[in-house]
């Protein structure tokens, strides 16, 4: 059995390790997710970044190079697909899983499954929470781009859908209905799953691994009668696949830093580009250690140089700028922490989501001229990451090391050269205030700082 996560970011694999996240999904590339010895592997769509037309024409050119794959290489394990989403539902909840349906399908059901176990998002009788709050009352509700007005997955999905299903063909698969469930054919809960059919849409609650072990084997068992797609967060992602995630020593990722030909380490460099309130903490309590030197990109500045007419020679004189900032912060012994201002442009919706598309970009033009200058990199946002993996250093695939703190991954690039650069994909809306500074620290070999 194959698992194939289609991913809105870099970060929905932060429960699991030892696989590959395909970065491109030509039909060379997806062989090698296919071929890959893991049983999973997941394309990083970064649909999270785009507007519905651009997310749904993404999703479906994946959907055909993947049945061209499929078709062409006679392949004839079973396969699952998910589609990762955040698990504060934000991101093209509807859209993605029903172009892959129509691309794929038809399913006999979509299973949206937004529970992140690690972070404390829960899903308890149809609503969803953060750590006891209900979604909609927490700063991922006011979202610019995905907000909403309701915990309750059912509704949301109703809303986002814009009436395309009916709220009656919205099932749910409460707590209740998991204590009972068991595989034997005359369990009540067990035959309603057998019976799902024309892509019924159902939310299943989670408030701990063995309520989702129990889902995943039903599922499994299930899969050769059934055809099941899910939208999800990570947590799903591990039960089913049994791929758990990979705590390593401080020692096993400090060691993946690389050296120069002296055999120093070279220095790190940290990017935030998150801006959301927890990230912006992060940043903040980062910034106290003298070691590390703030580089500010303002983006209002960015902006309007990025407006006006014939504007090349000014992009190269301010992306300059901020090589020799970083550069004489390498000399000195630091280690640069280039983040965007703690600004929101004020745009409109097709507006703001090219301009955060040309700032990320312009972010992975920096790292793309730094890349055989650097040990490690840590990128803070998934949307940055992802422009940085795949426009700054080109990448068809990163290899996942595992998580350096939970629901925190670093992953391996191969340069060129070939060195391997750890890269740690940093989620804006994981951790504690004190993430950022303590993966610096693992990294640094500074634990005793």
């Amino acid at each position: 059995m194959k698992f194939v996560v289609i991913d809105d970011d870099p970060t929905g694999s932060q429960t699991v390790n030892d696989c590959l996240l395909l970065l491109k999904w030509d039909y060379s590339t997806l062989i090698k997710g296919f071929e890959s010895e893991s049983n999973l592997f997941f394309i990083l769509a970064n649909t999270r970044s785009l507007s519905e037309n651009d997310a749904k024409l993404t999703i479906e050119e994946i959907c055909k190079n993947l049945k061209a794959v499929i078709a062409s290489a006679d392949y004839g394990e079973e396969i699952i697909f998910i589609s990762r989403g955040d698990s504060t539902l934000r991101g093209h909840n509807f859209l993605e899983p029903s172009a892959i349906n129509s691309c794929l399908g038809p399913f006999d059901a979509t299973f949206h499954i937004p529970a992140f176990i690690e972070g404390k998002r829960l899903t308890i009788n149809g609503s969803h929470f953060v750590d006891k709050t209900p979604i909609n009352q927490t700063i991922f509700a006011r979202d610019k781009i995905f907000g909403y007005e309701t915990s309750n997955v059912k509704n949301l999905l109703f809303q986002k859908s814009k009436s395309h299903i009916n709220l009656d063909d919205i099932q749910n698969l409460l707590l209740s209905d998991l204590e009972i469930l068991n595989d034997e054919e005359n369990n009540i809960v067990f035959k309603t799953l057998k019976n799902l059919k024309n892509n019924k849409h159902v939310i299943v609650d989670v408030e701990n691994y063995s309520q989702l072990k129990k889902f995943s084997l039903i599922i499994k068992k299930l899969s050769k009668q059934k055809k099941f797609l899910f939208r999800t967060a990570a947590s799903f992602i591990s039960s089913i696949s049994d791929k758990k995630s990979n705590p390593q020593d401080g020692i096993f990722f400090s060691n993946l830093r690389i050296k120069n030909k002296e055999e120093s380490f070279l220095p790190g460099l940290v990017i935030v580009g998150s801006y959301l309130e927890l990230s912006t903490l992060q940043l903040k309590n980062l910034l106290e250690i003298s070691a590390c030197e703030p580089i500010e990109l303002d983006v209002f500045e960015y902006f309007r140089i990025s407006s006006s007419g014939n504007n090349q020679k000014q992009k190269n004189l301010f992306k300059n700028k901020f090589l020799r900032e970083i550069r004489f912060s390498f000399q000195k012994g630091k280690t640069p922490v280039l983040f965007t201002s703690r600004k929101f442009m004020s745009l409109d919706y097709s507006e703001q989501f090219n301009f955060y598309s040309a700032l990320a970009i312009f972010i992975a033009e920096l790292v793309e001229d730094l890349k055989y200058e650097i040990g490690y990199l840590i990128s803070k946002g998934g949307i940055t990451t992802n422009v940085i993996l795949s426009n700054g250093l080109n990448a068809d695939y990163v290899y996942l090391e595992g998580q350096i703190l939970t629901g925190i991954s670093v992953v391996t690039y191969n340069l060129k050269n070939d060195e391997k650069l750890p890269i740690v994909t940093h989620p804006g809306n994981i951790g504690t205030k004190d993430s950022l500074v303590n993966i610096w620290k693992v990294l640094e070999n500074k634990n005793n700082f």
